[in-house]
């Protein structure tokens, strides 16, 4: 007859404003209804992170990442969010960035770099 193991215990102390974010992701959460069911998805996540060799910040798919901001600057892109804007904090950020990165000056400099490129490149037939 196998043995059935009980949950154990730990105590968990968290600074006051790490425990206000938990609280008010709670109260807006479907998936959590207390600071427990929380905290133990978050600490089953973070070691499959681990075990799976992801980096910090980043998930398993290469071009997808964790950032953390401001809460001035998360306030104001949930704020987008709400009113339409975009339809989640993910497409806004991702947004941003391209404008940032892929602004029309850099990306015709990289079209411009990828055809002289493929100019120096030659085919050497074999001898």
């Amino acid at each position: 007859m196998s043995e059935v193991l009980e949950n154990e215990r730990i105590t968990l102390r968290l600074d006051s404003d790490i425990l206000k974010l938990m609280d008010e992701f709670v109260s807006s959460s479907r998936e959590f209804s207390n600071r427990s069911q929380l905290a133990r998805a978050a600490v089953s996540a973070y070691l499959e992170a681990k075990a799976a060799g992801t980096e910090e910040g980043t998930h398993g798919k290469p071009n997808e990442v964790v950032v953390q901001m401001p809460p001035l600057v998360f306030d104001t892109v949930s704020h987008l969010v709400d009113e339409g804007i975009y339809s989640s904090i993910s497409e806004a950020l991702a947004d941003c960035a391209r404008h940032q990165f892929l602004h029309e000056e850099h990306v015709e400099a990289v079209k411009k770099d990828a055809v002289q490129q493929r100019s120096a490149m030659k085919v050497v037939p074999k001898a």
